[in-house]
This record gives structure tokens, C-alpha cells and sequence, in this order.
């Protein structure tokens, strides 16, 4: 029976809780990931900042401070959940699913950090043992939540808050997927949220080899933004496939189109946990 301990990440980026925000996105760009682990002074995980949980605080925090100025602590989820590294495998994706996270701190007997196991990681599983019983039909989510590449890119971000999403497709007038815009994009323009600091400091604004003026904030769109043409599969591809796809392009979701090339659905890394956790034994 596979474990947590044969597929987990043993080196895991940890912040302090005093770390500034600005600190912690810096981490999460640098390292290409999408969560740092904080700790105390003895290594014991005291809670864990996504990408989501900035972009959150961020939309909602009504104070002019900037990223430098918010503590790890303050934005940190306090609730978090471990897994020691014996535990089976589909019991780690069954607890995500259940708690709704994507990720398990790993903790030995004494609470120390041992690693982090992620849904990147399970995925990676999935594409290596292959698993081929499932289509991307039988997992994937339909009628996935997009925008349009004229719509605001605030529009994009509160979509993706309001749904707990961590990506909308961008669709063209046939409905065909033409970007994708994600929690990590968000991220790296994350000083954006917070608009009435941007416009007070005066400051050119520098995104994806674009240079705004701070007058032109509002104007910017999800075309500003979007990857373009995402990697998409179709909903009668084997599911492993998929896995294989995000796996090898180091991406957590893919449009799921039919034979015209029209957006379906769509299938992450979230829908393949489901699909491990639903796997007997």
C-alpha cells in the first residue's frame, strides 16, 4: 500500500509568522509554489498561507496597507490539518476532499515538520500509476465558470472568490477556450487588490511585460492577464492522461472541449483527488 511518505514533499518553504505578505508572495514566486508553511521557533507548523488565502484577505481588508505591512500571521489558516507520513495514500486524498484543502502538512510523532503533501503531489501519482478505469467525463466538473477577454480583471478575481475557484477559462464569442487565468496569476499582481494603495503611492504598474499607469488600474483586463492558449483534452481522454498532461506542463487544470472545440468543462487537480480517494484499498 502506497503512503504519504513515498509521495510527499520533504522540502518544505516555511516563513515565520512575523514574515510580511510581501515576503511570503515572494516565497510562493521564487519557489513556484502556491503555499508556504509557517512555523515556530521549535519547527512546529502553526498554520499555512495559500495563494487563495492572500487574494482573500486581500479583497477583503478594508485598511491602505500594503504587502510589506500585513504579517503572515494575520492571513495564515490557523486550522490546519496534518497527516503523519504512514498514512495509506487514498486516505490523504479523502481527508482533502472531506475538509475541502489542497494540501496535508506532514508531522512525525512529535509534531515536527516532516514535509507536505499537496494535490500536485497526488497527481503526480495519479500520471504514475496510470489508473486507467476512469474517463475525464467521469470526474470532470461541466459548465466550469469563465469570463470574457474584455471582461475586467477584477471581475476574474471576484468570480474566483465568490465561487472558491482557483482558475476561470477565458472564452471567445463561440465558446471556445482562448486563455486561463489562475490563482497564480492573481498572485503575482496581488498588490493590484488593493487598488487605493496602488493609486496613493503613484507608482507605474509592472505585470506580464506590461507597464500601466496607476490611473489605468480599472482598465485592465482578463486579456491584461490570461494565458493564452491553455492545453485542453477531450472528455473521452483517459484520465490518467490527464494527469500525465498537468504533470508534464506543470499546470492544475485543463479545459475539457468536444469534438468542435467548445468548452464542456473542465478537469484539475482537485477532480484526479477525487478520483484517488474513490480508489478501494
Amino acid at each position: 500500500m502506497d503512503t504519504v511518505e513515498d509521495i510527499m514533499t520533504e522540502k518544505v518553504v516555511t516563513c515565520a509568522p512575523t514574515a510580511s505578505t510581501l515576503e511570503v508572495q515572494e516565497l510562493m514566486v521564487k519557489n513556484h509554489i502556491s503555499r508556504v508553511v509557517v512555523v515556530d521557533a521549535k519547527n512546529k507548523p502553526i498554520g499555512i498561507t495559500t495563494q487563495k488565502d492572500v487574494v482573500d484577505f486581500l479583497l477583503a481588508d478594508k485598511s491602505r496597507r500594503g504587502l510589506e505591512e500585513i504579517k503572515a500571521e494575520e492571513v495564515m489558516s490557523k486550522e490546519l490539518d496534518t497527516v503523519k507520513p504512514t498514512a495509506p495514500v487514498s486516505d490523504a486524498a479523502r481527508t482533502m476532499i472531506g475538509d475541502k484543502i489542497s494540501s496535508l502538512v506532514v508531522v512525525d510523532e512529535d509534531d515536527k515538520l516532516k514535509g507536505i503533501v499537496t494535490k500536485a503531489d497526488l497527481t503526480t501519482y495519479f500520471a504514475r500509476k496510470g489508473f486507467e478505469i476512469y474517463t475525464v467525463r467521469d470526474f470532470m466538473t461541466s459548465n466550469p465558470i469563465t469570463v470574457k477577454p474584455s471582461h475586467s480583471i477584477f471581475l476574474a478575481v471576484s468570480l474566483m472568490a465568490e465561487h472558491e475557484i482557483s482558475r476561470v477559462v477565458v472564452t471567445d464569442e463561440e465558446n471556445e477556450p482562448v486563455g486561463i487565468i489562475t490563482l497564480a496569476d492573481v498572485t503575482m499582481i496581488s498588490n493590484l487588490l488593493k487598488p487605493a494603495k496602488v493609486l496613493m503611492e503613484g507608482k507605474p504598474i509592472f505585470m506580464k511585460g506590461l507597464v500601466a499607469l496607476p490611473r489605468d488600474i480599472y482598465l485592465l483586463t482578463a486579456r491584461d492577464f490570461m494565458t493564452p492558449h491553455p492545453i485542453c483534452i477531450s472528455r473521452d481522454a483517459d484520465l490518467a492522461d490527464a494527469a500525465k498532461l498537468m504533470t508534464r506542463h506543470a499546470i492544475s487544470g485543463l479545459p475539457v472541449t468536444d469534438n468542435s472545440g467548445k468548452l464542456i468543462g473542465i478537469v484539475t487537480k482537485s477532480d484526479l483527488t477525487r478520483a484517488i480517494a474513490s480508489v478501494k484499498g
